[in-house]
């Protein structure tokens, strides 16, 4: 069994290792993808403002903070439902793709590599420049900090 982890963005590179992996892989058995994003960072009023909150406070911040983070998702599950759309059309089962969202932690590369680590993914598949706007560089800074500290799976980089 093949497990490719997908880093999507709306970039025109993110789709193409969408599209790259349902030409590749789309009738292969054995085969499971996760489309993976990585939320933009916790807004600043949700930041530890460094005093000890009362329960009440710390209950109604983490209410904030998951409400926050349902509306991110709901901005990226249009662009993951075209996704999966486009994946079982090239013949991937429903049930082999999967899709997973992570709050920004560390930097979006970072995230990308715990993800593939903690998921023991054989492949990430990701665009060779994202949403950055150093558009004359040959890889974007996530796509080249990937690649070089990548640690036990494959990275495929697709233009």
């Amino acid at each position: 069994m093949a497990k490719l982890l997908i880093a999507l963005d709306s970039s025109k590179g993110a789709w193409g290792a969408v599209e790259y992996v349902a030409k590749t892989f789309g009738n292969t058995p054995g085969v499971q993808v996760t489309l993976f994003h990585v939320l933009s960072g916790l807004p600043p009023a949700f930041w530890d403002d460094g005093h000890i909150l009362e329960e009440k406070e710390r209950d109604s911040r983490k209410r904030l903070v998951a409400a926050w983070q349902q509306d991110q998702e709901k901005q990226w599950r249009d662009l993951v439902h075209k996704a999966n759309q486009h994946l079982g059309a090239a013949g991937l089962a429903p049930k082999a793709v999967h899709h997973k969202f992570k709050p920004k932690y560390f930097d979006v590369a970072e995230d990308i590599l715990e993800e593939a680590q903690a998921g023991a993914y054989d492949t990430v598949v990701m665009g060779r420049r994202g949403l950055g706007l150093a558009k004359s560089l040959l890889l974007g800074s996530v796509t080249r900090k990937v690649v070089d500290n990548a640690n036990g799976c494959a990275v495929a980089i697709v233009a």
